[in-house]
């Protein structure tokens, strides 16, 4: 009977330290995926006509966007708090972008305080 008891409290202890492992590696693999989220390139243009091209991405919890406009390098920002529309604004050192309509535009400022509209 002492046998019986013991092989069983083995099975149960092996069988719950696997499913524990296991568990752990379907987040980790999650995780990975989830960095992996990037959307299609926006094509916008000012009134002027000048393009730039926004990528909308996650960067581990948080949503970044890159932006490049034409002929200049490509810009990483960061969400760093929202507008009065609930949308989020990203920020760098050297420009915010600010998300209009949905997602289907924006505001560009410069750290001039200079304001671009892109739709």
């Amino acid at each position: 009977m002492k046998r019986v008891i013991l092989l069983s409290t083995m099975v149960l202890f092996l069988a719950s330290c696997t499913k524990t492992e296991t568990g752990a590696t379907q987040t980790s693999n999650t995780e990975s995926s989830e960095i992996a989220l990037l959307q299609e390139p926006l094509k916008l243009k000012n009134l002027k006509g000048e393009e730039i091209s926004v990528i909308y991405f996650s960067e581990g919890d948080v949503v970044a966007v890159k932006i490049q406009k034409a002929g200049a390098d490509e810009q990483k920002l960061s969400a760093k708090t929202v507008n009065p529309s609930g949308n989020p604004v990203f920020t760098n050192e050297s420009y915010m972008w600010e998300i209009t309509q949905d997602g289907r535009a924006g505001k560009l400022s410069d750290k001039d305080g200079n304001v671009t509209e892109y739709n």
